[in-house]
């Protein structure tokens, strides 16, 4: 594996050769779509900009970059990078265009497929765990990396040393993890079913990806500002996924809840150390020591 140093240097140089383009912010077409980090455009050539915020750090983007790069390269469906741009002052990521519905809108355009939703979901999952990429970082390297970021400065040192001697005798794995996976992040294509958004993937061990979805369609914030109906019917479509995605890849994989428990505390702090939703802060910093007073202190 590339060492992070050498990997950032000859990134940093892609982004000094950007493509020649004059082309402002305010000349590209209406978004596709919108997200927390980046905003889609359609661009030349068959292929969509990704163009991420202002307030993007320049090191995610640089992840981002990287782990697309290294996941295209794998049997999975993603889509493939062709290299980045700046347009005002913002740093853009070209990609293949994916057309096609979310795996979350999918029974918007053919209503019969919501129930095979939670296998869509899990297979999916499977077919990513069963990839090597040996140049992702390591889970466990990234979580202790992350204790240095502004967002966990609320731990104490004595709290940091207890997390960095417990993650460091998690389980070993060397599969992909994708760890932001859920139905927004598979298009459904006509020739099959890709999977986007990898600033947060690495290697490891496919519980710590499992875990992680487990707390984004159990724990994490729905769409903000809707009403409370919608809230109580999103919640209720989501559990249902969750149940039945978790029971197809329990029941293919062989792992069980009980592999994902010690996984728990490192998912709290990889949502809150690189996210960090302000409404989702309290609650996960309650959860994060919920979680230390399990294991043992530094």
């Amino acid at each position: 594996m590339l060492c992070p140093g050498l990997f950032i240097s000859k990134t940093m140089r892609v982004f000094r050769m950007l493509d020649e383009t004059s082309i402002a912010l305010a000349e590209l077409p209406a978004p596709l779509a919108l997200g927390r980090s980046a905003e889609i455009y359609p661009w030349r050539d068959g292929r969509v900009l990704k163009l991420f915020l202002r307030d993007c750090r320049r090191e995610d983007i640089l992840q981002e970059l990287s782990n697309t790069r290294a996941v295209s390269r794998t049997g999975i469906n993603a889509a493939s990078c062709h290299g980045t741009v700046e347009i005002d002052g913002r740093i853009g990521i070209i990609l293949d265009r994916i057309d096609g519905p979310s795996l979350t809108k999918l029974p918007e355009s053919r209503a019969g497929e919501f129930f095979s939703v939670p296998r869509y979901l899990a297979d999916v999952h499977l077919q990513i765990h069963n990839e090597k990429c040996p140049q992702l970082q390591d889970i466990r390297e990234r979580l202790i990396s992350n204790l240095d970021l502004e967002s966990l400065s609320f731990l104490s040192r004595e709290e940091k040393e207890s997390i960095r001697k417990y993650v460091s005798s998690l389980p070993a794995g060397d599969r992909v993890i994708h760890l932001d996976f859920h139905t927004e992040n598979i298009i459904c294509a006509a020739n099959g079913r890709f999977v986007i958004d990898w600033m947060t993937a690495a290697k490891g061990h496919p519980a710590m990806d499992v875990a992680f979805t487990y707390y984004l369609m159990k724990d994490a914030e729905l769409f903000p500002g809707i009403s409370l109906w919608q809230k109580i019917f999103y919640e209720t479509v989501r559990q249902y996924i969750l149940s039945k995605y978790l029971k197809r890849y329990f029941r293919v994989s062989g792992l069980s809840r009980v592999d994902l428990e010690p996984w728990r505390l490192p998912v709290l702090l990889f949502r809150l150390g690189l996210w960090n939703i302000e409404s989702e802060r309290p609650r996960l910093q309650f959860w994060i020591r919920q979680e230390l007073q399990g294991i043992p202190k530094g």
